[in-house]
């Protein structure tokens, strides 16, 4: 099993989760908004009666139990969902089950028909479905729309449609044509808020999916280049414009790979390449380096672009200690047959930027810089060393070992001497 596929399948388990943590925290938000929307009338209510005193004196005072049972009952149930909902969040059990939401539905919509029946029984001269605690089911049947599944909004206005034909018919024993409307609007309401539900959760999963398909391309592709450079291809959609840029050039190649590779069985050779190639990745990662190609004995590595860097000629050179210190580390405790290498850094500026068509593109280096410090790497070969760079690199550093100039040196294919100095 590839390891593309099991971070993919890991993915596709990480995005199920963060869908049921955001319907999770839409549950609680709707439950946080009930509780408001109850404390609230439950202190107007209390305003109303004690300070305010503007009751209707034809209302019944012995409804005031019923009228303070309703909505302190509603408040303390949606208290307690809230806090079984934050116990969720805060646990590895991200999701609430199906069957508990309708339970939660069926008791938030019985629990005004409750009421309902009780003022509709104890004073049948008045007719309760003609009150403002009929729109106590709108309340409920919006706010589902936060539980973003339409078949629980649709739940929700069928049952408050139910309860006000059922109230309607069998307690006053009449069902109107103003009746059949307000059943009708309640069932269409849940049907409409089913429906905002449904595209909200659309929304909220294609979300999801393009932050999936993202990081998964990111890892692919990443895989194939730098990680910078495939970060900066999504940022401007695709395409890194050409522009001058001052960086450092870092080319490594191993020594006697052709005969070390002569008697071994390509399985042997890609095993060394990748042990090889993972000492080299590790020490110029850590110095902002990217490696823009393998040459297969060896490879090109970019320090300051596509992503800038201060001092890139700096970064190089750190880099390059570095990879020569971890070679000799592992190779003196066996994890690989001794490796002796070449190493040529030069800085300055390049034109960096995608080159190719539409079917094949590569983000490329192209400069002067490039061809100097590769032939600045063959240099090594000539002086026994294993890491040469530029005059231009040596103004630009500060470190402690001392260089060993060899002064003007004629490069294969360049038209003038170059000084070239050596750290290792």
């Amino acid at each position: 099993m590839s390891s593309g596929y099991i971070k993919y399948n890991i993915m596709k388990v990480a995005f199920g989760e963060q869908i049921n943590e955001a319907l999770l925290q839409h549950e609680r938000r709707r439950t946080m908004i009930l509780i408001v929307l109850f404390a609230v009338g439950i202190g107007y209510r209390f305003l109303d009666l004690f300070v305010l005193k503007t009751t209707d004196p034809d209302t019944p005072t012995t409804t005031f139990g019923v009228t303070w049972l309703f909505p302190v009952t509603i408040l303390l149930f949606e208290v307690v969902s809230f806090l079984i909902i934050t116990k969720h969040l805060r646990s590895n059990q991200k999701t609430l089950p199906l069957a508990a939401r309708y339970v939660n539905t069926i008791i938030e919509v019985c629990l005004p028909s409750c009421m309902i029946f009780i003022i509709a029984k104890q004073y049948p001269q008045f007719n309760v479905l003609n009150s403002p605690v009929v729109y106590i089911y709108f309340v409920f049947v919006i706010l589902s729309t936060l539980r973003l599944n339409f078949w629980l909004s649709f739940f929700c206005g069928a049952l408050a449609a139910a309860s006000y034909v059922t109230f309607s018919y069998f307690i006053y024993k009449h069902f109107y044509a103003s009746d059949g409307v307000k059943a009708t609007i309640l069932l269409f309401s849940g049907i409409a808020a089913g429906l905002v539900a449904r595209q909200i959760r659309k929304g909220i999963d294609n979300l999801l999916k393009e932050s999936e398909k993202r990081h998964l391309v990111e890892d692919l592709f990443g895989q194939q280049i730098s990680m910078e450079i495939a970060e900066k291809m999504l940022e401007q959609d695709g395409k890194l414009e050409s522009k001058r840029m001052r960086v450092a050039i870092m080319f490594i190649d191993i020594r006697n790979f052709t005969q070390f590779a002569a008697d071994k069985h390509p399985e042997e050779i890609v095993q060394y390449q990748n042990a090889f190639f993972k000492i080299v990745i590790d020490s110029v990662t850590r110095y902002n380096g990217i490696i823009n190609q393998f040459l297969g004995d060896g490879c090109m590595v970019t320090f300051g672009a596509p992503v800038e860097l201060n001092n890139p000629a700096q970064y190089a050179v750190q880099a390059g200690l570095m990879l020569l210190d971890e070679l000799n580390k592992v190779s003196a405790n066996g994890g690989m047959p001794v490796t002796k290498i070449g190493v040529g850094i030069h800085t300055g500026e390049v034109v960096t930027g995608n080159i190719g068509t539409a079917k094949r593109r590569q983000y490329s280096i192209t400069g002067s810089v490039v061809i100097l410090a590769s032939r600045i790497e063959q240099l090594n070969k000539q002086f026994g060393s294993q890491l040469l760079v530029s005059e231009e690199v040596i103004q630009s550093i500060d470190i402690n070992t001392a260089p060993t100039c060899f002064g003007y040196v004629a490069l294969k294919g360049w038209h003038k001497p170059v000084s070239v100095y050596k750290l290792a």
